[in-house]
């Protein structure tokens, strides 16, 4: 996993996200605040197991990439 460079097509990948992640925020009421804590993927199926532990009294929303 890499946090940097960035080509275009991560780049525009990250935008697509964003735009996605944007549109489920408004549908459900949910924002995420996050201060460098994005992880990119060095190939698009990289993530293709993760998962996510959230915890909603606190907040925190931690990806698990599992070793498989």
């Amino acid at each position: 996993m890499a946090v940097a460079p960035t080509s275009p097509q991560l780049e525009a990948h990250y935008d697509q996200f964003i735009a996605e992640l944007t549109a489920l925020t408004r549908k459900y009421g949910i924002a995420i605040q996050s201060v460098g804590g994005v992880i990119l993927a060095d190939a698009p199926g990289e993530f293709r197991n993760v998962t996510y532990r959230a915890d909603i009294s606190s907040g925190d929303l931690y990806p698990e990439f599992p070793d498989s």
